[in-house]
Order: C-alpha cells, then sequence, then structure tokens
C-alpha cells in the first residue's frame, strides 16, 4: 500500500515534468524563431535538438541508474536543474543572435535559408543551448522508472503508466500554453511558470526522497550473461527507432493536412498536437496493462505497428470527405478553433495514435531483462525512439512529404509500419506468428492494389471562408512550410497556402479594381522620390513587384516558402508582366527575420506584406521587437511600409498596430486605395510630407503610376486615412504588441467572424480624416469629382465643401454632391444659377455642365446644344469631336484633345475620344495606344459598362485576348441597369465575346460569361 501511494506521489510528479516539458517546448520554439526565422530548416533544426538532448539524456541515465540509490531525489534534482537552466535559454538565445551577424552576416543582402554552414551552425547552436535542460528531461524517465518498478510482473505496467502520465502532463502543458498562458501572460510570464512548476516538483521530490530507504545498487546490464534471449531482445532496439521515424513522420503529415481546416493559428497548433498526444497517452496506460510479459509484449507490438498502418489508410482514405462532414456541423467555435473539426480530427486520428502510444511500454517491456533493468531498458527505447522520431521529423518535414507530396509519403511511411509488424513477428518471438505474418502480408497486398490518392478536395478547402475553392488545378506543390495549390477560374489565376488566399493574378493588361498591391510598392517613391533601394518582405503572387516605378534601381524580395516562386514560374509565360523576369529582383528564400538578422545591408524603404497575422510564417512580422529590425535596415529618412487586411482585425487589433508602428517610428500615416479592403502604414523617422513629393514621383515614372490609378497629387490625397496627428489620436493609451505579448498572433484568431472590415473602418476612421490638413493648395473640386467617380464618402466631401477657397469652389463641390446623389436636376440648376450671376468667373462651371449633360448632347439633343453654348480650348474639341461624321474624323482633333490636362473637367472624356479613333483606325499598334489611354480611366474602381466595352475591343485589336476576354466580364459586371441601352449593350458584348480566340484554360469562363449574358437578354 505505502508504495502504491508513493508511485502515485510519482505520478503528479512525472504529470508536471510533462507539462512544463511541453511548456518549455512551445515558448523556446517561439524564442527560437526570432533569430533563426520560422523557416522549415530553422524549426526542424531546433526540433532535433530539442529531441536530441532528451535522447542523449535518456542514454546517459540508461547507463547510470542501476548505480543511484535515491533516484526520486536526483530526479527532483534534475527538475530543479531544468527550471534553472530554462532561465537562462533566453540570454543564450540572444548570444546566438550576435554570434550568427557575426559569422554569417553579409553586406550585400539577406541570405537564403539554404546554405550549408548556416545548417550547421543553427544545429550546433541550437544544440549547444537546449543541451542542459533537455538532457535532463531526458534523464528523468530511467530514474523513475529504477524507482518505480520492484518486480518483473510491474515492469511493463509501471513503464506504460510512467509514459502516460507523462504525455498527460505535455497535453495539458501544450493547450494551457496555448489558449491561457502566452495569450494573457505573454512568452516571459510563461517561461516561468514552466520554472515554477520545476521548482515546486523538485520540492516535492525531496520530501518524497527523505521519507524513503535508499535503494541497493544493482550491476551493471553489461556485467550480465546475454542468454539467447536477451539477445533476441535487443533487436527491438532498430525496430523502435523505425517506429519513431513512422510517429513522427505522421504527426508531419496529419499537421500539414489538417492545417487545410484548422487555419494555422496557435490555438488551432496546440489542439492538434493535443489530440495526437491524447491518442499517445491512452495508448500507452492500456498496453500497459497487456504488457506483463515479454511474449505478451511481442505480440501486443507487432499488432500495434499492424494497427497503425491499417489505421492511418483508412483515415488518410477519409481526408477527401472532411469538407462534407465540416459542412454539415457548424458547431461551437473557441479562439477561433471550431470544436467540431477538432473532434473529427480526433476521431480519425485516434486508432492509429492510440497503436503508436501502445509501442512504448511494449518495446520496454521486450528489451528489460528483469525488474532490475528497467530504467536501463526504458532508457535504451526511449533513446532509439527518440532517435528515431528526430530522423522522422527532419526527413518527413524537410525531404520525405515535399519530394514525394501527401499519398507517395503516407505509401511509405504506411509500407514501413507493415514492414515492422513483419520483423516484429518474425524475429523478436520465440515462435514464429503465423497469424500475425499473414495479416501482415494481406494488409500489403491490399495497400499495392489500392495505393492512397492524394485528397483534392482537402487540399481545396479554406478555413477562412469554410468551403472547398472552386478553380481548376493547374499546380500543386507541398512545400517545407506550406501547401501550395494555383487554381484557375474566371480567367485568372489564385495562389492559396495551406488553403488561406495569398494573392489572385490575372493575365490581362488591366488593373480594375484591387489597387492594394501596386500602392504597396508605389508608397515608398511617392513618399520618398530618391528611392532606388527596395525590400519586400513576401512575394504572394508578385503583385507588389509587378511594376514597381522604374526610378527603383534595385529590388530584394524575400519570401519563406519556395513552392510559391516555382508557382509564380509556372504562369510566368502567360503573365502580363511577369515579375520574376525583372533584372532589378533578386528572391531570398528564407524567413524575413531570419535573413535580416545576417545582413546590415540599408534600403531606402521596405515594404512588408505578411498576409495573415496568427500564422506561424507570419505572426511575428507584426511586432514591435519586427519594425525596430526594419527601421535598424533602412537608410536615413527611409521610410516603412506595412500591410493589414480588414478581414484579420477589430478595431483593438488596427488601433494595436497603429501603436507598435507610433512607438518605432515618430511619423505614421495610413493610406486605403481602392477597393478599400486593406490598410497601408507607411513609417519613418522623418516627416512624411507626401502631397508635397508626390508629383516629382510621378513625373519620374508616369506610366508605371497611371497603371496605378495615380496620375495628380490629388489621387494620392484622396486615398489618405489618417495623418500623423490622426495616428496618435487613434492610438493613443493603446497596449504596444511584442515578441512577447504578441496582440495580433493570439487575438486575430478569435475575431476571424466579426472584422472590422471596410464600412466599418469607413466609419471608425472618419472622424480623424486628414484631408484639409494634408496640403493647402490641393484642387478641392477635382479631388471631388475623383472621390465620387470612385467612392463617395459623405464625411469626406463635407469636408471638401468646408474647405474650399472660394465660392465658386464651394458652389462646384455641391453641384457635383448634387448631380452624383440623384439630384440631377438640382445641381444642373445650380450650375446655371452659377453661370448666370458670375459669367466672367464660370468657364470650370460651363465644363461641368458640360460633363453633366453629356449623354443627351452625345445623343445629339438640340436643346442640350443650345444649353452649352461654346467652351474655352482645348475643351472645346470635346464638343467638336462629339459632333464628328464618323469615329475615323475624330482623328483630327488628336492634337487639341492631347492637351487637355488630368485636373480638367473632360479630360476622361478627352481620352475617350482618342482611344475610339484609334479603335476604328483597324491598326494594332493604335490598338495597343487605345489600351493605354483607356488604362488612366478604368485603374482601380473607375470605368463605365461602355469604357471596358472600348477597351476590350482595342485589346482585341492589339492582340490582347485576356485584357479583351476579362473587360467583357468587367463591362457585363458593371451593367446591372434594365433599360434598353443596357440590352444593347449586352448584345454588343455577345457578338464582341465570339471574336476573341480563347485558350483551352480560359474556356470555362468564357462558358460562364456566356451563361450571364444569357440571362441578362432573357430576363
Amino acid at each position: 500500500m505505502k508504495l502504491d501511494r508513493s508511485f502515485l506521489f510519482v505520478l503528479s510528479f512525472f504529470l508536471l515534468s510533462g507539462f512544463a516539458a511541453l511548456l518549455y517546448q512551445t515558448a523556446w520554439m517561439r524564442e527560437f524563431s526570432f533569430v533563426f526565422g520560422t523557416s522549415e530548416l530553422a524549426i526542424a533544426t531546433v526540433l532535433a535538438a530539442y529531441m536530441g538532448g532528451l535522447s542523449l539524456g535518456a542514454a546517459i541515465a540508461g547507463r547510470l541508474a542501476h548505480r543511484v540509490s535515491r533516484p526520486v531525489l536526483v530526479y527532483g534534482l534534475l527538475e530543479g536543474g531544468i527550471g534553472l537552466s530554462a532561465l537562462m535559454i533566453p540570454k543564450a538565445i540572444a548570444a546566438s543572435t550576435f554570434l550568427s551577424a557575426l559569422l554569417f552576416g553579409q553586406a550585400d543582402g539577406p541570405p537564403a535559408s539554404s546554405g550549408l554552414g548556416l545548417a550547421l551552425f543553427y544545429v550546433s547552436c541550437s544544440f549547444l543551448i537546449l543541451l542542459v535542460p533537455t538532457a535532463m528531461m531526458g534523464a528523468t524517465l530511467p530514474l523513475l522508472t529504477r524507482y518505480a518498478v520492484r518486480r518483473d510482473e510491474e515492469l511493463g505496467r509501471r513503464v506504460g503508466a510512467l509514459y502516460a502520465i507523462n504525455t498527460l502532463g505535455a497535453i495539458l502543458g501544450t493547450l494551457v500554453a496555448g489558449f491561457v498562458l502566452l495569450p494573457r501572460l505573454g512568452l516571459s510570464q510563461t517561461l516561468l511558470v514552466g520554472v515554477v512548476t520545476n521548482f515546486i516538483v523538485f520540492a516535492l521530490a525531496a520530501v518524497l526522497a527523505r521519507s524513503h530507504p535508499r535503494l541497493p545498487r544493482q550491476e551493471s546490464v553489461a556485467e550480465r550473461s546475454k542468454a539467447r534471449a536477451w539477445i533476441r531482445a535487443d533487436r527491438i532496439l532498430p525496430l523502435i527507432l523505425l517506429s519513431g521515424v513512422t510517429s513522427f513522420a505522421y504527426e508531419v503529415l496529419w499537421t500539414r493536412l489538417f492545417n487545410q481546416v484548422l487555419g494555422g493559428t496557435v490555438y488551432a497548433f496546440s489542439t492538434m498536437l493535443a489530440s495526437f498526444l491524447t491518442g499517445l497517452t491512452l495508448g500507452s496506460a492500456l498496453a500497459a496493462r497487456f504488457a506483463t510479459t515479454r511474449e505478451r509484449a511481442v505480440i501486443g507490438f507487432a499488432c500495434s505497428q499492424l494497427a497503425i498502418a491499417v489505421s492511418v489508410l483508412l483515415a488518410f482514405a477519409c481526408m477527401d470527405q472532411i469538407p462534407a462532414w465540416i459542412a454539415l456541423w457548424k458547431g461551437p467555435v473557441i479562439s477561433g478553433v471550431h470544436l467540431g473539426d477538432i473532434g473529427l480530427a480526433m476521431l480519425l486520428l485516434l486508432p492509429s495514435t492510440l497503436a503508436i502510444g501502445a509501442t512504448f511500454p511494449f518495446a520496454v517491456r521486450i528489451t528489460a531483462r528483469g525488474e532490475e533493468d528497467a530504467g536501463p531498458a526504458s532508457a535504451r527505447v526511449y533513446a532509439w525512439n527518440t532517435i528515431g522520431a528526430i530522423l522522422g521529423a527532419l526527413g518527413a518535414g524537410y525531404y520525405v512529404i515535399p519530394a514525394f507530396g501527401f499519398a507517395t509519403s503516407m505509401a511509405l511511411f504506411a509500407g514501413t509500419n507493415l514492414l515492422l509488424a513483419l520483423l516484429a513477428a518474425a524475429l523478436l518471438s520465440e515462435t514464429w506468428h503465423k497469424g500475425l505474418l499473414m495479416a501482415s502480408v494481406l494488409c500489403g497486398l491490399v495497400f499495392w492494389v489500392v495505393p492512397p490518392q492524394t485528397p483534392w478536395q482537402l487540399l481545396r478547402f479554406s478555413s477562412m471562408n469554410r468551403a472547398v475553392l472552386a478553380g481548376e488545378i493547374t499546380f500543386s506543390r507541398v512545400g517545407r512550410s506550406a501547401n501550395v495549390l494555383l487554381r484557375e477560374r474566371d480567367g485568372a489565376w489564385f495562389v492559396t497556402t495551406n488553403g488561406l488566399p495569398e494573392a489572385g493574378v490575372r493575365p490581362a493588361n488591366d488593373v480594375s479594381g484591387d489597387l492594394t498591391n501596386p500602392w504597396l510598392s508605389s508608397l515608398p517613391s511617392l513618399a520618398r522620390p530618391d528611392t532606388e533601394d527596395l525590400l519586400v518582405i513576401g512575394f504572394g503572387g508578385g503583385l507588389v513587384v509587378q511594376d514597381v516605378p522604374r526610378s527603383v534601381k534595385h529590388i530584394d524580395v524575400i519570401e519563406l516558402e519556395p513552392a510559391v516562386i516555382e508557382a509564380n514560374r509556372f504562369i510566368a509565360s502567360r503573365r502580363f508582366l511577369d515579375p520574376l523576369a525583372d533584372p532589378r529582383i533578386r528572391v531570398i528564400e528564407n524567413d524575413a527575420r531570419g535573413a535580416m538578422v545576417l545582413t546590415e545591408k540599408r534600403y531606402d524603404a521596405i515594404v512588408s506584406q505578411p498576409s495573415h497575422p496568427w500564422t506561424a510564417g507570419a505572426s511575428h512580422l507584426y511586432t514591435k521587437e519586427f519594425f525596430e529590425l526594419s527601421k535598424a535596415h533602412l537608410n536615413p529618412a527611409g521610410v516603412f511600409v506595412q500591410w493589414i487586411g480588414l478581414n484579420f482585425v477589430d478595431e483593438e487589433l488596427l488601433r494595436v498596430l497603429m501603436a507598435t508602428l507610433q512607438d518605432v517610428f515618430p511619423h505614421v500615416r495610413v493610406y486605403r486605395p481602392p477597393p478599400y479592403g486593406a490598410v497601408l502604414f507607411i513609417a519613418s523617422e522623418e516627416p512624411l510630407p507626401i502631397e508635397e513629393t508626390a508629383a516629382q514621383a510621378i513625373a519620374a515614372s508616369p506610366q508605371s503610376f497611371l497603371r496605378k490609378g495615380i496620375q495628380s497629387v490629388e489621387e494620392v490625397a484622396m486615398s489618405i486615412a489618417l495623418d500623423e496627428e490622426g495616428v496618435r489620436l487613434f492610438s493613443e493609451n493603446v497596449a504596444v504588441s511584442t515578441d512577447d505579448q504578441n496582440i495580433l498572433q493570439t487575438r486575430s484568431p478569435r475575431i476571424l467572424s466579426s472584422p472590422i472590415k471596410a464600412k466599418g473602418a469607413d466609419r471608425l476612421l472618419a472622424k480623424f480624416d486628414p484631408i484639409l490638413r494634408v496640403k493647402t493648395d490641393l484642387d478641392l473640386v477635382f479631388l471631388a469629382q475623383r472621390s465620387l467617380d470612385v467612392r463617395p464618402m459623405q464625411s469626406r466631401l463635407n469636408a471638401l465643401v468646408q474647405g474650399a477657397a472660394t465660392e465658386e469652389d464651394s458652389e462646384l463641390i455641391i453641384a457635383q454632391i448634387e448631380f452624383a446623389t440623384e439630384r440631377r436636376g438640382q445641381g444642373l440648376h445650380r450650375l446655371e444659377t452659377w453661370i448666370q450671376n458670375n459669367p466672367d468667373q464660370a468657364d470650370r462651371a460651363r465644363e461641368f455642365r458640360v460633363l453633366f449633360l453629356a449623354n443627351e448632347l452625345q445623343r445629339g439633343r438640340a436643346k442640350a446644344w443650345e444649353r452649352v453654348g461654346r467652351l474655352k480650348e482645348p475643351a472645346q474639341a470635346v464638343l467638336e469631336a462629339w459632333q464628328a461624321s464618323d469615329e475615323g474624323a475624330i482623328q483630327e482633333f488628336e492634337v487639341r484633345l492631347a492637351e487637355i490636362q488630368r485636373r480638367d473637367v473632360l479630360y476622361e472624356d478627352a481620352l475617350r475620344l482618342r482611344a475610339r479613333w484609334r479603335v476604328a483606325s483597324g491598326d494594332p499598334e493604335k490598338g495597343a495606344e487605345a489600351v493605354d489611354l483607356l488604362t488612366a480611366i478604368t485603374a482601380g474602381n473607375d470605368g463605365t459598362t461602355r469604357d471596358f466595352l472600348l477597351k476590350s475591343r482595342a485589346a482585341l485589336l492589339a492582340g490582347d485576348s485576356p485584357t479583351a476576354l476579362r473587360c467583357v466580364g468587367l463591362s457585363l459586371q458593371r451593367n446591372r441597369t434594365r433599360s434598353m441601352e443596357s440590352t444593347a449593350l449586352v448584345r454588343e458584348l455577345e457578338v464582341l465575346l465570339r471574336e476573341i480566340p480563347v485558350s483551352e484554360a480560359e474556356a470555362s469562363y468564357v462558358e460562364e460569361l456566356v451563361d450571364k449574358l444569357g440571362r441578362r437578354l432573357n430576363r
């Protein structure tokens, strides 16, 4: 009874040990990522170092445990040592930062992660830093086994119980660290919880040790006789090594697959790991009751291997059904994790994890030569199994799965388990187990006839919109850190990583819609026209670097996942602009922070566009420390630009990100280009008078900025959301996100169902509108005209009315607002009144009158022509061109029309006229010129249905079929009325669509357009 009670105490100690061990692993992996980065090499080497220390500690303890007379006391001292050494880990990691920069720092730019020297440094450094605490962790099981096992029949049962309770503690450590400690206390205080836990275990173990007598020293196993049975028993060690290889290979494979469902959040990772460990715990506990004799353990080990193979193959076969099962049940959500998804994962993985957990106690019982060999035997099995785990984690994650894909990798791993079942049945037992041998062979034959298939439906699944993504898969790669898919749909390609959207790439020469990415690479030049060296973090679809202003001479791009670059190369020949062909661009495949630590190169600008702030590869790029690292790599007056999607943040997180940037940079601004679903922060040590510097930048690369909807300073000012003063007020008294307390990482998953989005940001930022502060000489009338064209915001328009410098400007702005808000007659009457009362100051008002009457004038309505009179040159050319006898005759007015400038009221009408005669000419070169002219109208959210119809004709003439096809779709998208004119336009689109040459890849998109056109005509 006394021994049983003391064993319960030991189990409780070991539960706490497991809790602290996984808490440390979670925290240390995150700390190392700040230095070595989150590249697959860095993560794999840190994990290998952690497990290598466990293996070494177990091996040493196995050799020495028989000499220890007070194992519980020594165990307690080891726990105290773990706590003390854990306190030193952060300092050692900080020292490694300095050392890595000293040894591998490059002056000419960030290095890639593939260098052999760098890999050896990661392995050596992480192993040395983690050696002491992890070796002490590895030694604890052999020591407690030495204390707990007193009789031969207890061997399998008690070793299994120790292993199970330690794994249960690991489950608790994973969940508590992920869901409670890290979000609420931060990284450093979470580590302190682990240290305190170790010290508590030390104190309790010391108390227990004092109440128990010393144990007698035992002979070394090496000194004992080696009968034939024991030689046979040692054969289990290479088998348990291979079992460890497959066990961790499965963990890597399942984690990669279930990332598609769980979304890659810190909470999802914790629950996934906990699910895996739960099966190990239960399996170990069940096996412990069965492993009473060596012969039963042999049968159990072979059956476990057979069960692993069968269960993983069945689970893998079910992977493609997961999206359909998810759609059937929408369970509760905690911290962004759908509990139904976790339950489904646990249900599918439970059989295999039960079998994996059972292998350890079976292997210990097979190899142990009696109760006196319990400690050394458990140490040997633990060490060999851990070495296998290292090989499995490294081999599967770094080579096998990326090289062979999921299906072939699963075949290799499951085949290994079947082989292990055969070997166990044949080599470990005194008698051959024919039933086991036949079952293994039969499973192998079935497996050969029906091999695993790639779960395409699962790989298409997106955790963000909880659905299978449509489109034809044109490229697929299991990368080293993500599953990368390239889907083709609606005439475009869409890049996803682990089911999360990264970019949409169109082959057309068209920039309508989303200008967020083009603006990212333009803001630095607008702020600092002399920008020459640019660093971009994250490649995505290459949209940020696709058309960088030509004034920029050198562009470094850091991309974490090499498969993303492969996907872009796959479609390079079909893109309108291939960013990878730009000689200015150098791609570095590495983690951004890990790479930046290793260079002293400074840039004129750094653009950071990590996508999802809750994922491991991006979360550390939204913290104060990263912003400080970026600041250290900027030249004096250099600028830093940061992207964040409004689907990923709520009001609090938006304020946190602003406060964090402002804590590092004294000057911060916020811009929102169309379609307003994201915000762009620009920050610098020096002031940011962008409205004063933009004109110089636009003049240096006019064509590049034209494609981004930027032709004037007003179009830059139009997208400003907050100036420096607004950022200060908006983020006042708000917490800062740090590496220690990463608020975006822990909160983003919790608000994905209720983010701020574009409309919420409109409401929130409106009262800080800086439009009247940024520059006093802006043309507010033109600014109002552009705002009404793109996105009318009443608060902004009211501010423009109030800020108008003259009465005329105020009247013109009000008239535009009235005309655009279905009060057309009232707006036209206001213009007429102003012209009548101020005939000598009404030139611009007369042009607006023409703009308001444009439809009637172009239809030849006599009354409209009587009202407009004559305009000043060159605006008069627009009126005369409208009266031209045919399209070709418009060419006569080309010189006069070309004199109309961007801020002129009839500028867009002049462009339409200039494009029309070019299309009518039938000359392909003129068609290309027409496309460029119309791009000035259609960039961003601009452009009417007729504009896109005309651009489609121009592109077809120029031989640019993708652009022609895309513009048909955009024209149809903007045509939502049911008038006769609308029906006529749809018929024109239908005729034009038949003329456009279509590739096989675009056929489905054309079919969709034909269907939409048919529905419009028949409604």
